[in-house]
């Protein structure tokens, strides 16, 4: 969203800037882009970095007080969210400081410092920042980014924990009117209260795409950038500031001739966003009349109201490991039932896509954990295979789910089924949750569309025999790729091999998308794929007629359906299935796309028709692969 849309001029922004020009240094910095929009305004610096950790060594009985006092911090810190949630008006913000109050009950996080506290006889503040690092070392090896992503707000709420237990709280920040907030990171709490201010942009040194700072930067239509490196270097409170959280720049201190281009771009930005959120409750229809279905990716209550007004048809895969996550023990079927019940309300009369909790490799949680140390998790003891092992916990969660059905069109998603054996024991714990409710004389949906994930190679190639016994299959192309290509795309020396157009992917995209033809029933796409705009008429040209994505990328995804023809996606899909290597594809994908939709590209991602290749693949790359 561009903030100046109404009037793209700043006089009085000029002789601000005419201040520093020629006293200090213009400075670009580049981070990525996380919430599109062009901003300007003067900064309002925030910077937490440094938190006094006392360590200091215990008597022997001097334990029970420490113990003690750790135990009241954690109620004191509970009570100062609790009191900031009291302040905010937003339902969608209030549930980020419920997930941090989560985290401060975590067992693990109390269990390890106590421990460290017996043990080595140290002070709380020192055990409670050993925990942290440790429970953030852990997170940080997540191959899940959203995961990674959750080590910020642990390192926030152990900051808490640790000035609470100083006898502190901290100061929240008020940023005034018009300002950009520059930051190292914000924690849950700052990010929620931003909702208050009329803040314009927002600039920070950490996070990514699914932070709590770049979600709630999304939601309020804020124009924001993360991940720019010596940002607190670069930058003083009042510096004129100009976010470009299109192309993910940053510009400090700008000369008046940059203040001149942004209003050229704010004028050009406004008007390409004025065209494709016209389309916001049309549907994505090709020229001939074809219909694709653009669902939205969500794992967090604050991200449904961005998805509404993206023009999300619904959910397409909504994460459950959340629920999951910081507690000691699994969630209810109550808790299943209220959580899915809600959604389903607020998507009403969209279907909603829940998939049963993902959890084990690298999303290891307390409550589920089988205390085995595995040397392969990726390949072990994972979602489906972890949830036929936890029968209780995923019966509880199927028995939510069945209730929950009854307030509107849910459907549920079984995650990395490799083969009918393992669809088969699914279905099994299907009917016995269904017994079970009938045993209780529990009310629930008499039939329940369910489905699988594609995303290992076996049950690509198994598609139609799969297809036969669900009502959809989704495929997950995420995992679907680094399974079938054999890679780690987190790992430096074999992340180049990470290609979505290798000849492999295309066919196992278009055997399932046959198999679900054959058999009449839905197949979608629920990985990074959907969200790049680049793939859009080859996933369409393939046969998929669903596709689910982060809610940002839905209206240009939209835009572009619209603009096509289903011949000539069906035409580009036959030629790149012909390709005998990923990087001819993506030369014949590229050439053909940029040609078409320069203007899409530009303003989504930073990219020029001119650029050339590379630039044109990483600056989209940057812009749509957090799906």
């Amino acid at each position: 969203m561009a903030n100046e849309s109404d009037s793209p001029e700043f006089p009085e922004l000029r002789e601000v800037s005419s201040v520093h020009d020629g006293a200090l240094e213009t400075v670009e910095l580049r981070g990525n882009a996380v919430s599109p929009g062009l901003a300007i305004g003067p900064a309002y610096v925030v910077d937490r970095r440094e938190v006094n950790i006392p360590r200091t060594h215990i008597e022997r009985e001097a334990v029970d007080e420490e113990l003690l006092r750790f135990r009241v911090a954690l109620r004191g810190a509970q009570d100062q969210l609790e009191a900031i949630k009291g302040r905010l008006t937003h339902g969608e913000h209030r549930q980020i400081l419920k997930a941090q109050q989560m985290m401060l009950r975590d067992p693990d996080l109390i269990q390890r410092t106590e421990a460290l506290i017996k043990a080595d006889l140290i002070n709380a503040e020192w055990a409670v920042s050993r925990s942290v690092d440790e429970i953030r070392e852990t997170l940080a090896k997540a191959t899940d980014r959203m995961f990674r992503e959750r080590q910020f707000d642990v390192a926030f709420m152990g900051e808490r924990l640790i000035t609470t237990l100083g006898g502190e709280e901290r100061d929240a920040i008020t940023p005034p009117e018009g300002s950009v907030v520059v930051a190292h990171d914000l924690s849950p709490a700052d990010t929620a209260q931003l909702a208050r201010y009329q803040v314009t942009g927002l600039v920070t040194e950490e996070g990514g795409q699914t932070s709590h700072t770049a979600i709630i930067a999304r939601a309020l239509q804020m124009p924001a950038v993360v991940g720019v490196d010596d940002l607190l270097e670069a930058v003083e409170t009042g510096d004129l500031v100009i976010v470009d959280g299109v192309h993910g720049l940053v510009h400090v201190r700008p000369s008046p001739a940059q203040i001149d281009a942004l209003e050229l771009e704010v004028e050009r930005y406004v008007a390409f966003e004025q065209k494709i959120h016209k389309e916001h409750a049309l549907p994505a229809q090709t020229f001939d009349g074809e219909t694709v279905h653009l669902r939205a990716n969500l794992a967090l209550d604050e991200e449904i109201d961005a998805a509404r007004h993206s023009g999300a048809e619904g959910v397409g895969l909504y994460r459950t490991e959340f629920m999951f996550m910081n507690r000691e023990n699994a969630p209810s079927e109550e808790e299943h039932y209220r959580s899915a019940k809600a959604l389903l309300q607020r998507w009403a009369p969209y279907p909603v896509r829940i998939r049963t909790f993902d959890l084990g490799s690298d999303k290891q949680c307390p409550s589920l954990s089988t205390g085995e140390v595995e040397a392969n998790p990726a390949m072990g003891l994972r979602s489906m295979r972890l949830a036929l092992r936890r029968r209780e916990e995923f019966l509880a969660q199927l028995r939510g789910l069945l209730r929950a059905a009854l307030h509107g069109p849910l459907q549920i998603m079984l995650p990395l089924v490799s083969g009918l054996e393992e669809l088969a024991a699914g279905r099994e714990a299907f009917n016995e949750a269904r017994a079970q409710l009938v045993d209780q004389g529990m009310p629930h949906a008499a039939h329940v569309s369910v489905g699988v994930m594609i995303e290992v190679p076996s049950a690509a190639v198994i598609a139609d025999l799969l297809a036969r016994h669900v009502d959809f299959m989704s495929i997950g192309s995420n995992d679907l790729i680094q399974y079938t290509l054999a890679i780690d795309r987190e790992n430096d020396d074999v992340n180049y091999l990470y290609e979505p157009l290798h000849p492999a992917i295309l066919r196992m995209i278009k055997l399932t998308c046959d198999a679900g033809a054959k058999a009449g029933i839905p197949v979608s796409l629920c990985g990074e794929m959907a969200a790049d705009p680049r793939y859009t008429w080859v996933l369409v040209g393939l046969g998929l007629r669903e596709l689910s994505m982060q809610a940002s990328a839905i209206p240009v995804v939209k835009n572009i359906i619209r603009s096509s023809s289903l011949d000539e996606m069906e035409a580009l899909a036959a030629a790149v299935l012909e390709s005998e290597t990923g990087d001819h594809a993506r030369r014949l994908v590229l050439d053909q796309i940029s040609e078409r939709f320069g203007e899409h590209l530009q303003h989504t991602a930073g990219l020029s028709p001119d650029d050339d290749e590379q630039a044109r693949i990483s600056a989209v790359g940057r812009s749509f692969a957090e799906a």
